[in-house]
């Protein structure tokens, strides 16, 4: 399983390590070494990502956990 927390500091340490990557949802999976179990969380880990991205937040509150297998 991964959190929304988990997707938010994977936003960072990417754009950290290169401003200019282009992020995906295999990317973020890649990056926390997860694959997701059925696809049904991609919606959700793609607005997160743009969320992030782009406003800089970070989660607040109960993590949410996402459908995400290990690898």
């Amino acid at each position: 399983m991964i959190t929304s927390k988990d997707v938010a500091e994977a936003v960072t340490a990417l754009r950290t390590a290169d401003p200019l990557v282009v992020l995906t949802p295999g990317l973020i999976y890649r990056h926390l070494g997860k694959r997701p179990s059925c696809g049904s969380c991609l919606p959700l880990i793609s607005k997160l990502m743009v969320v992030y991205d782009e406003e800089g937040l970070s989660p607040s509150g109960p993590e949410e956990r996402l459908g995400v297998e290990e690898p």
